[in-house]
């Protein structure tokens, strides 16, 4: 009897309307650009890299809109709740072989910025820009190094971690046994 498997839909799957009419369903991230019509129709045309190619397809602001906030979500994307991303920006001589310029010291500038969770490295800080621009720029031997800062792992105390397991434990004894889930808990 041959195997037959179920394979799930990507998470990012849009259903877009194609210049043609047709239909065509494409991932989100192969979207490259996204520009509204020049003739002002209430369409947007989407540049989109597929199978080695890229293709233009026409699609309705609204509707797009509606099928990117419908997406699946990550298994884990970033909450508001969530603390901030840290990224630490330095200034650093890096030319392996020779000393910095007249005795300077090898880091000049440090520099910690903090960004909402989920955002991605933010630019160059201006102060790091103006002193990398003193020093001589490109092709200095200065480079501006950007660094995330890793927040510290959680720590749970045994009473946490007991009560979880607790939990874990109920959730297992119901989905097998529900009928018995009580007696089964309390033993």
């Amino acid at each position: 009897m041959p195997k037959t498997t179920t394979k799930k839909p990507p998470r990012d799957l849009l259903t877009l309307r194609a210049t043609d009419g047709r239909r065509v369903q494409v991932q989100a991230r192969q979207i490259r650009a996204v520009t509204p019509s020049p003739t002002g129709a209430g369409h947007a045309h989407i540049e989109l890299y597929k199978g080695g190619r890229s293709h233009i397809v026409q699609a309705d602001p609204a509707e797009l809109a509606a099928q990117v906030a419908s997406l699946r979500p990550r298994s884990r994307m970033a909450k508001e709740t969530d603390p901030p991303n840290v990224f630490e920006y330095s200034l650093r001589y890096y030319t392996p072989h020779r000393e910095p310029p007249e005795g300077m010291a090898r880091i000049q500038f440090t520099e910690r910025v903090e960004v909402p969770a989920g955002g991605g490295a933010p630019g160059m800080p201006p102060a790091c820009r103006a002193r990398y621009m003193e020093l001589g720029g490109p092709g200095s031997g200065w480079t501006v190094c950007v660094q995330p800062i890793e927040r510290p792992a959680k720590v749970r105390t045994q009473e946490h971690r007991a009560q979880l397991r607790q939990g874990h434990l109920v959730q297992r004894i119901q989905k097998r046994a529900p009928l018995f889930a009580e007696q089964l808990v309390h033993e």
